[in-house]
């Protein structure tokens, strides 16, 4: 369920409109970092069952409905005003179809939709991220993390098996263990492989294509 918000004078003092997503005919009111924001209930029950379920759910005897004014605003925990301004924005852009962001906006927007079951709000992020540069590391990290298709990392697992240098130890915590060793394990095979010539080398992947293509389809039981 929503957190209740706060009855503490103090906190009152310090509330504001947010000065975007406060909009005149929202019917449905949130409480985040000291912002309230008013949009529209029609968005978070269409698109997400857990919103669905969670503003469906009858008030008690004798109690206000949640989210339907200031007073009564649904407060989130855990999460920034900012991000979810850039999560609104994906409802609310002004240029309709042409969704034009910075990678860590979308990372911030995919990590919402996640949490609340917003699946076509993933797959616009997920869209929008994979015409956009980003490290493999952190494109890894943030796949795994919101359970994007795996079969979308493929080359950046390729990418990461054939460089000259090994994950360094920073690289391997961001990764977690199970990733870590199965690049690390990639990479011995990789290289354990000898070349057109015959020669074996101990820093280069001398893989073709489609070899390490099987190989990390099967070391990262893709399919």
């Amino acid at each position: 369920m929503f957190s209740h918000q706060s009855s503490d004078s103090e906190g009152f003092t310090a509330l504001r409109r947010h000065e975007e997503y406060y909009l005149t005919g929202g019917d449905l009111f949130f409480l985040i970092e000291q912002n309230h924001f008013r949009v529209h209930r029609y968005f978070f029950e269409r698109e997400s069952q857990w919103f669905k379920l969670q503003l469906g759910t009858p008030a008690s005897p004798g109690a206000i409905r949640q989210g339907t004014s200031e007073s009564t605003a649904i407060v989130l925990d855990n999460v920034k005003a900012s991000n979810f301004a850039k999560f609104l924005w994906v409802f609310y852009n002004p240029k309709y179809s042409l969704y034009k962001a910075r990678v860590d906006d979308w990372v911030a927007i995919m990590e919402l939709a996640h949490r609340w079951g917003f699946h076509e709000v993933m797959k616009l992020a997920t869209r929008e991220i994979e015409k956009l540069e980003m490290p493999d590391i952190d494109r890894i990290v943030a796949y795994h993390k919101f359970e994007i298709d795996r079969s979308l990392l493929l080359h950046r697992y390729a990418a990461l098996t054939a460089r000259e240098e090994p994950l360094n130890l920073e690289e391997g915590m961001a990764l977690g263990m199970d990733t870590t060793l199965k690049i690390f394990r990639a990479r011995e095979v990789a290289r354990a492989i000898p070349a057109a010539d015959g020669s074996r080398s101990p820093t280069s992947a001398s893989l073709p294509a489609e070899e390490m293509q099987s190989l990390i389809l099967d070391l990262f039981e893709i399919t």
